[in-house]
């Protein structure tokens, strides 16, 4: 229990199926077993993982997120087959520790044995993975794959005025594409400083426009 507890990342709140632009929340979102999701960097992985984790939760069921799973010991891994829903972002950062491939393998197979659900994630596909396992790198070669969705920048603009309709206030498409020709075009980055302008907005009570994310970004 100690170490179920360890791996208990929160959640972000509004990492949910709901609010991911793109065709691989549904893909996700229909399946069970041990499912392997890959993209480049801020692609949405992470988003992924934690709506996974939120589903369960709201149907009653136990789920667990480990964010960084370098930073633990794969002890930890000892006994999550109870857990109903296992989401574990950056596989790939493991690999080359014995411990955690034998772990892992040992923990796909517990899984399927168990009918519960197993996320991965990674930054490549599973064929690219390097693990001195066989075994193991089979069992993710044989995970249902899923890709990250790469977002039109009007994708990318839609993300960002439904996020700020959710939290209260109006973000025009004048407004979105200034911001989105100043930041990294990621959507983490994107995320981030659109949490910025809202409390500008809560502070000054304005509404958005370029003035106020002007002086929000200091530019």
């Amino acid at each position: 229990m100690t170490g179920q507890l360890a791996l208990n990342f929160p959640l972000a709140e509004d990492a949910t199926f709901a609010n991911y632009v793109g065709d691989a929340a549904q893909k996700l979102h229909a399946l069970s077993g041990v499912c392997y999701v890959w993209g480049e960097v801020e692609s949405g992985r992470s988003h992924l993982l934690q709506a996974c984790c939120h589903t369960a939760r709201e149907n009653n069921q136990s789920a667990i997120y480990l964010e960084h799973p370098a930073e633990q010991d794969a002890d930890i891994l000892d006994g999550l087959e109870s857990v109903a829903v296992v989401c574990i972002d950056d596989v790939d950062s493991v690999l080359s520790d014995d411990k955690w491939q034998l772990g892992l393998f040992q923990l796909i197979n517990a899984v399927q044995a168990s009918r519960g659900c197993l996320v991965f994630s990674a930054d490549k596909p599973a064929k690219q993975l390097q693990t001195m396992l066989p075994d193991l790198h089979s069992r993710l070669l044989a995970a249902v794959a899923i890709e990250t969705d790469r977002l039109t920048d009007a994708q990318k603009l839609s993300a960002l005025k439904q996020r700020a309709y959710r939290h209260g206030f109006t973000l025009n498409d004048e407004v979105g594409r200034f911001l989105m020709d100043r930041v990294p075009r990621s959507m983490r980055s994107l995320m981030s400083l659109l949490a910025r302008i809202e409390v500008e907005t809560l502070v000054r009570q304005k509404k958005v426009t370029i003035p106020l994310v002007k002086q929000a970004l200091g530019i």
